[in-house]
């Protein structure tokens, strides 16, 4: 990935030694491990359920 012609954009940077990359997803998989079992909040639901109706109403009024 190259940044030549575009002055606005910072360099690439180098890439993860692999030991890095591996201690860094082995410590995203514990975390999203954790947070996998949690309930979803109770707004979070209703947020969704509300999406979902007008995501129906606007595929209704497209028909």
């Amino acid at each position: 990935m190259s940044n030549e012609g575009r002055p606005d954009r910072k360099p690439a940077a180098p890439p993860l030694a692999p030991d890095t990359r591996k201690h860094l997803g082995a410590h995203l998989q514990a975390v999203f491990a954790e947070i996998e079992g949690e309930p979803i909040p109770d707004d979070q639901i209703d947020l969704l359920l509300a999406l979902r109706r007008v995501e129906r109403d606007l595929g209704r009024k497209a028909s």
